[in-house]
């Protein structure tokens, strides 16, 4: 697949690992292996092959969010397509066919986060710290990002993470709608595998995705009208 992206099909439950030696960056490059795999799996799913997918990390990280070394370059426009790339790829999430499960297998921070809301079932372990850290590095959140929490999130938790960058980890990630399931840190990409395959005997997949899409209407609306929106949100052209 690539080398920072990993792509395997057992039975009916496709993988993808995403795995750059570092924190899994969501620069360019691996939003484009992550689409990479991502046709894979859509095009296994045509053939009946795969019915459910799994999104995990590293065994440090599930993502670190965006690449700010593309940020800090002074390329406006390359910034401004990092941006909407990562959250066109969250809206590909919120909208996959099959089920997708979040493989938490450790901290996600800024887009990781966001990207990890996106998953229709999300599992972590106490070491998975969810956190948008944007305002405590002096970063504004966009508006496609806050229209992803505010659909997970329980209104204080989305508050507190807006505007205070607050952390969740363990209990207080499950209460605040990070995530839904802790296990030990071993155990997060099996038992993410373990629901995913659970949901291909207990999913029927058309009802599944086109409920989803029902129940995702407004925020979807809200998320791609920020992509629309996201040159002039940040550069005022």
């Amino acid at each position: 697949m690539s080398s920072t992206v990993d792509y395997q099909l057992t039975d009916s439950v496709a993988t993808i690992t995403m795995d750059d030696g570092k924190v899994n960056a969501l620069s360019p490059a691996m939003q484009r292996s992550i689409n990479e795999a991502l046709d894979s799996v859509e095009q296994d799913a045509e053939h009946g092959k795969a019915k459910a997918v799994v999104l995990a990390g590293n065994s440090r990280v599930f993502s670190g969010g965006f690449d700010l070394s593309v940020f800090s370059s002074g390329d406006v426009d390359a910034s401004l397509g990092m941006l909407k790339g990562g959250f066109e790829l969250a809206v590909r999430a919120l909208t996959f066919p099959v089920p997708v499960i979040m493989a938490a297998t450790g901290p996600a921070i800024a887009m990781g986060s966001f990207l990890l809301l996106c998953g229709d079932h999300r599992i972590g372990s106490a070491r998975t710290r969810c956190q948008a850290n944007e305002v405590a590095i002096g970063m504004v959140l966009p508006v496609a990002a806050l229209e992803i929490m505010q659909m997970r999130l329980t209104p204080a938790a989305y508050q507190h993470a807006v505007s205070l960058a607050t952390t969740f980890v363990g209990d207080t990630a499950v209460q605040a709608g990070w995530l839904e399931e802790i296990v030990d840190t071993d155990q997060v990409l099996s038992r993410a595998q373990e629901f995913a395959a659970e949901t291909t005997t207990t999913v029927h997949t058309a009802a599944h995705v086109a409920s989803k899409l029902k129940a995702r209407d407004a925020a979807l609306q809200g998320v791609r009208a920020g992509i629309e929106r996201i040159t002039t949100e940040f550069t005022g052209g």
